[in-house]
C-alpha cells in the first residue's frame, strides 16, 4: 500500500454501526474483518479493528457494533457521540427497517447531535424478494437528511460489496466533500471555485483559456 502523509493527520477512524435488530450489523462487521461468512455470529461483537493496510489511505479503522435494545440505549448514545462516521443498516428483506431509517434513526442521530457522515447500508441483499430502484427510494431521504454521504446494499452471505461499506465510511471522514460542495444548491462552494480557477490560470501558460496537451501533462505531473 502507498505511504505518505495520513489525510488530516488522523491515526484512526472510528465507525459505529447502528440499526434495527436483526438487520445484519454483526454479520456485516464479521464478514468485513474475516473476509468470510459465518452463520454463528454473536449478537453484539466487541470492537473490531481493520488494519492500516486494509484500504489505500493507510488509516486503521475501529468498528463498533451496537445493540438496538431499549436497555442499551444509553451505551448506544455514548458510542455515537464518539463516532467519526455512522453506518446505518436496514435489512433488504424487511421493508419496515428501511422505513425506520427516515422515520426513526436519522431523527435519533439528530436528537443526539451526532454530526458525522452517515452511510446507509442495506444488508442481506441475497434475501431480497421485491426488486426496487435504490436511487429512487433514497433520493427524497437524502434530500431531507444531508448528513447521508451515500447508500449501498450488500450481502455478507455472498461477500458482496462488504469492503465497500467501510471504505465509503472511512473516505467520508478522510476526504469530506462538505468544504467543497454545497448539498443544498448542488454546486461547488465559492472558495472551491476560486481555487479551481486559480489552478487553471497557473497551468494555462499560453493564456488561451484552454489547457493544451502539454499544459494538461504538466498539471497531471504536478498533482
Amino acid at each position: 500500500m502507498p505511504g505518505g502523509p495520513i489525510p488530516g493527520g488522523r491515526t484512526s477512524v472510528r465507525i459505529v454501526v447502528v440499526g434495527d435488530r436483526a438487520t445484519g450489523k454483526s454479520s456485516l462487521i464479521a464478514a468485513a474483518a474475516s473476509e468470510t461468512f459465518s452463520r454463528e455470529v454473536p449478537p453484539v461483537l466487541p470492537p473490531t479493528r481493520l488494519p492500516a493496510d486494509f484500504y489505500p489511505d493507510n488509516v486503521p479503522i475501529t468498528i463498533i457494533d451496537t445493540s438496538s435494545s431499549l436497555e442499551n440505549r444509553g451505551r448506544l448514545a455514548e458510542e455515537l457521540k464518539r463516532a467519526d462516521a455512522v453506518v446505518l443498516t436496514y435489512a433488504c428483506d424487511q421493508p419496515t427497517t428501511l422505513n425506520r431509517i427516515s422515520s426513526f434513526w436519522l431523527y435519533e442521530l439528530r436528537r443526539l447531535e451526532v454530526r458525522v457522515p452517515v452511510v446507509v447500508v442495506g444488508c442481506k441483499l441475497d434475501r431480497r424478494d421485491e426488486e426496487y430502484n435504490l436511487n429512487i427510494v433514497m433520493a427524497p431521504i437524502m434530500r431531507q437528511f444531508r448528513e447521508i454521504e451515500t447508500c449501498i446494499e450488500c450481502s455478507a452471505a455472498n461477500l458482496l460489496q462488504i469492503p465497500e461499506v467501510f471504505y465509503y465510511a472511512q473516505k467520508a471522514v478522510l476526504h469530506p466533500t462538505a468544504p467543497l460542495f454545497d448539498q443544498e444548491t448542488q454546486a461547488l462552494k465559492p472558495r472551491c471555485m476560486r481555487a479551481l480557477k486559480r489552478i487553471f490560470v497557473l497551468f494555462d501558460l499560453d493564456m488561451d483559456s484552454a489547457l493544451n496537451d502539454e499544459e494538461l501533462n504538466e498539471f497531471q505531473v504536478f498533482f
